[in-house]
């Protein structure tokens, strides 16, 4: 198998998108935090719902190139427990047994006891809960303590599946992935589509878009050339499909070439976003529960922006400690191997 050059982080736009992805998600919570509807992303999802694919077609790409750079199960699976565990679980700590013996409406002794309180560790085991004992009880949206961590079990997912695959030999054919690929999206269209059945079953479309950024990563030679081509019949077949009401199948075919054909241009500016570090996952794990304290003491006080501004600033802080205290130097870790890897 010819190893493919991994993408060089200095090189590309991908910190950027990530960055602004996860922004997006904190400006969109705001306003169902603070009790307001959450703005929409053309009718189909919220503005954070969107980001979240952003990061599921990224996260699609990049995994898929670390496979592919280095087909080793063990390495691979260690890659992956390295960068979504160490900070995770100093979030999930801190904030049962930090923040929510602060904000408790319990004592801080019954609070720290109740069986609710160690249950939110369960999240570490991809088993998410979203209330502790006491907390954000009179806030606009009441209990909600981490409301983003819904969709950190469904990548994981994503990487044990593909795992999986590279393990039984199914990704060393790269034509077979992408029958694979194929297969799963009939799969998904008949089963399980919001365009037939009305609903949106996450779980599956996050990983529908996880495998559009895989492919993409598979076929970026192809497409990479013919790039304005490419793009322009993404466009068209989208517009169709959209004028036809499949709409979501049409976001399916336009957002991840759009957001990798961005993700790998280096464009002045945007490629400097990862210049000092990389804040992107911080800032999603560690936004809902610090944009819910600031409610909890400032609204209605003080208004949307003003709070949406503090906690902006509150959370890039801690962002960027984690990426260096945390994140950075649990990726010191990452096996070696021959070839150069994610």
């Amino acid at each position: 198998m010819t190893p493919i050059a991994p993408p060089n982080r200095h090189s590309n736009n991908f910190d950027f998108i990530r960055i602004v992805a996860a922004f997006a998600v904190l400006y969109s919570h705001h306003f169902s935090l603070t009790g307001q509807v959450e703005p929409s992303f053309f009718g189909l999802h919220s503005i954070g719902g969107a980001a979240v694919l952003v990061f599921f077609i990224v996260s699609g790409y990049l995994v898929t190139s670390s496979w592919y750079n280095d087909p080793n199960v063990f390495r691979f699976a260690w890659r992956r427990a390295l960068r979504i565990w160490p900070a995770l679980t100093v979030v999930v700590v801190l904030t049962a047994y930090g923040l929510g013996t602060i904000v408790t409406s319990l004592p801080a002794s019954e609070y720290i006891t109740h069986r609710a309180t160690f249950d939110y560790l369960n999240i570490l085991r991809m088993r998410i809960h979203f209330v502790l004992p006491g907390m954000f009880e009179n806030n606009p949206y009441p209990r909600g303590v981490n409301g983003s961590l819904w969709t950190i079990p469904l990548e994981v997912r994503c990487y044990v599946y593909l795992g999986v695959a590279g393990l039984f030999g199914l990704l060393r054919k790269r034509g077979i992935f992408l029958i694979l690929i194929a297969i799963y999206m009939v799969w998904f269209m008949v089963r399980s589509s919001a365009d037939l059945h009305g609903q949106i079953h996450y779980g599956r479309e996050l990983s529908a878009f996880f495998l559009a950024g895989g492919a993409l990563f598979i076929l970026h030679k192809h497409w990479e050339h013919h790039w304005k081509f490419c793009l322009s019949a993404c466009v068209l077949m989208a517009g169709f499909l959209w004028s036809f009401e499949w709409r979501y199948l049409a976001s399916w075919i336009l957002l991840p070439m759009i957001v990798i054909w961005i993700g790998t241009r280096s464009t002045p500016i945007l490629n400097q976003f990862g210049r000092w570090g990389d804040p992107s996952y911080g800032i999603y794990l560690i936004a809902y529960p610090v944009q819910q304290t600031i409610i909890l003491y400032l609204w209605p006080y003080w208004g949307f922006w003003p709070t949406m501004g503090l906690a902006s600033v509150i959370t890039v802080a801690l962002a960027y400690l984690s990426w260096h205290g945390i994140e950075k130097r649990a990726l010191r870790f990452k096996p070696r191997s021959s070839r150069a890897t994610n």
